[in-house]
């Protein structure tokens, strides 16, 4: 046999139960921050293959990593708020949660390409990996489709309903980007596969009770805008 090596076996051992498994990736997290999701059409992780051109992805702690979901999801819309992001200054990066502030009109009117975006942001549930998720639609082809996720949000007489977000390829001259895109999705979602009320909960009351001023955000955690405004 050489020095070959022999697999270790150690079917005595007992499994580790999945209560315990769900407390150790909840404290294994790097920051406070939600994750979220973004459309990914060109860029660093595209670059590497770390995702498809075209694909929605969860960028990770550490800006070198992103889970790729393809070019279809699932989410469930649960709140809504306005956000502004000043990304100019990678070390102190803005955000702005008050379209009446100083500051939102300021990122709001800023000059093209000057590392400002505003527009909708969405606390969802996403299906296939069945968390919680910021989604924001920061550039103009995101705020441009983000309005028809609105019907989808929970209102006094019902609860919210899932939606599909797809992505279309927009070309204009010289250059070419992917968009979002927004649909009734017929499938409804598993309750099982979803989060805890309770986490649910608690979520939505930060999603609610966001902090304004300067963050700590990793650089290609950050949605830039495209080209077109």
């Amino acid at each position: 046999m050489g020095n070959e090596l022999v697999p270790f076996k150690a079917n005595f051992l007992p499994a580790v139960a999945e209560d315990v498994l769900n407390e150790v990736n909840e404290v294994s997290q790097g920051s406070d921050f939600l994750p979220r999701i973004q459309l990914v059409t060109k860029g660093k992780y595209v670059d590497k293959g770390k995702i498809g051109a075209g694909h929605w992805g969860i960028p990770q702690p550490g800006g070198e990593e992103i889970i790729d979901l393809g070019d279809t999801i699932d989410v469930i819309p649960l709140d809504a708020r306005a956000k502004a992001l000043d990304v100019s200054d990678r070390e102190a990066i803005i955000a702005v949660y008050k379209t009446s502030d100083p500051e939102f009109q300021r990122i709001k009117t800023a000059p093209k390409n000057s590392g400002c975006m505003w527009g909708p942001s969405f606390l969802v549930i996403e299906r296939s990996t069945g968390k919680l998720y910021e989604l924001f639609f920061g550039n103009a082809s995101g705020r441009n489709e983000a309005g028809k996720l609105r019907p989808f949000l929970p209102t006094k007489d019902s609860p919210p309903t899932p939606a599909t977000l797809s992505i279309r390829y927009k070309e204009a001259k010289d250059y070419g980007w992917h968009v979002p895109v927004i649909k009734k999705c017929s499938e409804p979602f598993d309750p099982s596969d979803c989060p805890a009320d309770d986490l649910i909960q608690a979520e939505i009351v930060k999603f609610r009770n966001p902090q304004s001023g300067i963050q700590t955000v990793d650089e290609d955690e950050v949605q830039t805008s495209d080209r077109a405004r």
